[in-house]
């Protein structure tokens, strides 16, 4: 029993003597002894404390940087909302003033104009500022609506004939084709005159370009009233326009687009289409075009191709004989039927205002003659932007349009230089006279024409060439290759003289009824001969192409291959 207690003492006596050391060790890292143990320890001790000091300072640091921040975004999402709840506000007063009408009340006055009243309160307040309604009348009831802006004065008139829809007529412009829709447009939006907001009463008008109104419009009805409608500036953002109506002070604002037309030109209503689109594919074709003008040194005449030996579509008459380049021929003849215009600059011109706008002597001016109508047009010179004034004295309008758009009015006869100065047809060959040097050959052609039918079930001609030089036959695959290289010569622009010495002739005869064609190559300089057809000088042509083109006919003629160039 006694040995139980005495061990229970002993437990109990442990835990004491353990605090006691430790409290021993901690006196000792205090308190240096000057023992190695001792310095050891005052070294962890101090090494501790700077360790424990470092990080001391930043937190605090960081912890204000955060704080900043967080201060930071709670002012930015505070001005946010702020921001938010504003435009909320706004749009709802914005919703609500759309959604409530305007108290008007409206009336005629003694001068037979119509008036309106907006309700005010005891304080000279508007009641309600909201949308409403000025005018509403059907547009077959008016009978005129008198304009007046910044571009001048025009008088818009209406003729409604029995069940037939109302006819609107520009007064002085009867004769002159409109946009469809623009006097239609006027008379809508004069005969249901609506506002979006009423902005004050007795207002200052020249804080809203009502006191020199951009427009006066007077529209006069079937009921013997008028109504007088006068245009402002236009509100900011694009809000709309600022508009009074009758005798009174009052403004309105109205949507933009609904007062558009009161501020335009008269010209701006007159139909953009300068020549009318040729629906009949009988008139489509001209029978003789003339480009002429200060542009020009000489007329430059077309005429389509007839002859079915010969495939180009248009021949070039004056002021040389050739067949006319494809592209810029086709161009030219699509650039007279069917003109649409950019704008109306001018109509009913005086010479005065023909002059002013270049057309007097016109830079270039087309003659076409179809078989129901003939078309003439002259055109300005073009601008630094590519812009011709253009007038077409059937409708007394002058136009503005790109000068891409006219091509007649800057081509050349360098422009329609055939790219192919001799493109027959070898089944309308009859022969070819072929000269170079001292070699001439006589070459007759003799075409066969079988019909065949496919494997498709459909028929078709099939033409055999043969040739024979003074009655000997030549080999048909040579012979074809010549032809084809023949008719390849590429014509490589214009020449600058009209050539020397003959160094090559070519002369096609043809089994229908047109006359003979004579190619003539003639030396030039440089590297290229000039080319003259039918003894106009129409292009050049590789030296070298026809140095091959040569070799091959002798070739040809003596039974050798022909090579293909």
């Amino acid at each position: 029993m006694a040995e139980e207690l005495k061990n229970e003492n002993a437990v109990q006596e442990a835990p004491a003597a353990e605090e006691k050391e430790a409290l021993q060790t901690d006196t000792s890292a205090v308190e240096p002894s000057g023992t190695d143990a001792s310095d050891d320890a005052l070294e962890r001790f101090l090494s501790r404390e700077q360790e424990e000091k470092k990080p001391s300072k930043p937190p605090v640091k960081k912890s204000r940087k955060t704080l900043f921040i967080i201060l930071g975004a709670i002012a930015v999402v505070a001005i946010l909302i702020v921001v938010l709840i504003l435009v909320r506000n706004q749009n709802k007063k914005a919703d609500e003033t759309a959604a409530t009408e305007a108290e008007i009340t409206a009336n005629v006055n003694a001068d037979g104009v119509h008036e309106a009243s907006v309700a005010l309160d005891e304080n000279g307040k508007l009641v309600k500022d909201g949308a409403g309604t000025l005018l509403s009348y059907a547009t077959a009831d008016i009978r005129k609506i008198d304009i007046e802006n910044q571009n001048g004065s025009f008088t818009v008139t209406s003729t409604t004939s029995g069940d037939e829809a109302t006819v609107y007529k520009i007064v002085g412009f009867e004769d002159f084709a409109l946009q469809d829709g623009v006097a239609d447009n006027i008379a809508s939006h004069t005969a249901t005159l609506s506002f979006t907001r009423v902005i004050a009463v007795d207002a200052k008008l020249a804080d809203y370009g009502l006191d020199q109104p951009r427009a006066t419009v007077k529209a006069t009805f079937g009921d013997n009233t008028a109504a007088i409608i006068r245009v402002g500036a236009e509100a900011a953002a694009e809000a709309g326009t600022y508009l009074s109506f009758g005798t009174s002070d009052t403004v309105y604002l109205v949507p933009s687009e609904n007062v558009a037309d009161y501020l335009t030109s008269v010209n701006q209503f007159i139909s953009l289409s300068i020549t009318e689109t040729n629906e009949d594919p009988q008139n489509a074709e001209f029978s003789a075009l003339t480009i002429s003008g200060s542009h020009f040194d000489k007329p430059i005449t077309l005429a389509p191709n007839a002859d079915e030996a010969i495939e180009v579509q248009y021949l070039v008459t004056e002021p040389v004989q050739m067949f006319a380049n494809a592209v810029e021929a086709s161009d030219i003849a699509g650039n007279v039927r069917g003109l649409y215009a950019e704008s109306v600059v001018c109509v009913n011109p005086s010479e005065n205002q023909l002059a002013s706008y270049g057309l007097d002597q016109p830079y270039a001016t087309v003659k076409a003659t179809y078989p129901d109508t003939q078309i003439t047009l002259s055109a300005s010179a073009p601008d630094d932007k590519g812009i011709v004034n253009i007038y077409n004295p059937d409708k007394k309008v002058i136009y503005t349009i790109q000068l891409a758009a006219v091509c007649w009015a800057k081509t050349s006869v360098e422009l329609l230089l055939p790219e192919n100065p001799l493109p027959a047809k070898l089944k309308f060959v009859d022969s070819i006279d072929f000269s170079a040097g001292s070699a001439e050959y006589a070459i007759d052609v003799t075409t066969k024409t079988e019909t065949v039918t496919g494997d498709d079930g459909a028929d078709q001609e099939v033409n055999t060439s043969t040739a024979a030089c003074n009655g000997k036959d030549l080999n048909t695959d040579d012979f074809n290759v010549f032809f084809q290289n023949l008719n390849s010569i590429k014509n490589q622009g214009a020449a600058q003289s009209s050539g020397g010495s003959k160094v090559m002739s070519v002369t096609l005869h043809y089994t229908t009824d047109r006359a003979a064609d004579t190619l003539d190559v003639l030396s030039g300089d440089n590297s290229q001969y000039v080319l003259s057809l039918n003894g106009s000088t129409i292009g050049t042509v590789s030296k070298a192409y026809i140095g091959s083109l040569i070799e091959g006919a002798d070739n040809l003629i003596a039974g050798n291959p022909v090579a293909g160039l």
